[in-house]
């Protein structure tokens, strides 16, 4: 599923927002035991990011494909998109600390979930998802799009991700069923980039971090 651009921050209690990960949109199939990852930069995604090979123990489920990203954190436990970009340009390259954050369910124990609402697509990932420092469900704040747009902005969120509580999984354009949503218009830090890149990796400029707000800092790669 492709996300529409919204205009500007907003809100509206039939979203769930999130800040915009800087990482590489990665599908997650778990098979019997096994993983395999799905992204679009990468033929053979365990190659650069082996380490994920883990999150089969992570799903309580035989089966299950979860959407969400992959981040490459640094030794301090934050996401670093200089360390990720170095990694989708040479597999070989490993540094840093992969960590995959998901945010929807596509299926499960051998059930297609797509047409369900994306409220109780997320509930069950929720369920299924055993989180750990590298792996988690993300975080969401209902209806709040423009507190948590001025509260991400502030440490360097260039986006927020906003899915509709009702919409079904839809492959292709989203339509106003996800929505990639800038922070600069509440923050007041001008217009940002917008190429098709920086909407898979980048996503995040160097944080200014207020100590109110510094826990965002690490969400949601921390209980």
């Amino acid at each position: 599923m492709l996300p529409s651009r919204a205009p500007g921050p907003f809100d509206d209690p039939s979203y769930l927002f999130e800040p915009w990960w800087p990482g590489t949109r990665t599908i997650v199939f778990v098979e019997d035991g096994r993983v395999r990852l799905q992204a679009a930069e990468l033929a053979d995604v365990l190659a650069a990011f082996p380490e994920l090979a883990g999150l089969a123990g992570r799903v309580a489920a035989p089966d299950a494909i979860l959407d969400g990203v992959v981040l490459v954190l640094d030794r301090a436990g934050r996401p670093d998109p200089v360390l990720l970009r170095r990694r989708l340009e040479d597999p070989g390259e490993h540094a840093g600390r992969p960590a995959f954050v998901a945010d929807d369910l596509l299926a499960a124990s051998g059930r297609r979930l797509t047409r369900l609402p994306f409220c109780e697509r997320r509930e069950r990932l929720a369920a299924l998802v055993r989180a750990a420092d590298w792996c988690t469900v993300s975080r969401g704040y209902p209806g709040e799009g423009r507190t948590l747009a001025i509260a991400a902005a502030d440490l360097g969120f260039r986006w927020l991700s906003a899915h509709r509580l009702d919409a079904p999984y839809r492959a292709g354009a989203a339509g106003d069923a996800w929505l990639r949503v800038p922070t600069a218009e509440v923050a007041g830090n001008g217009p940002q980039p917008d190429d098709e890149r920086g909407a898979r990796v980048a996503g995040f400029a160097e944080p200014r971090l207020p100590p109110i707000l510094a826990v965002f800092r690490r969400l949601p790669l921390e209980d």
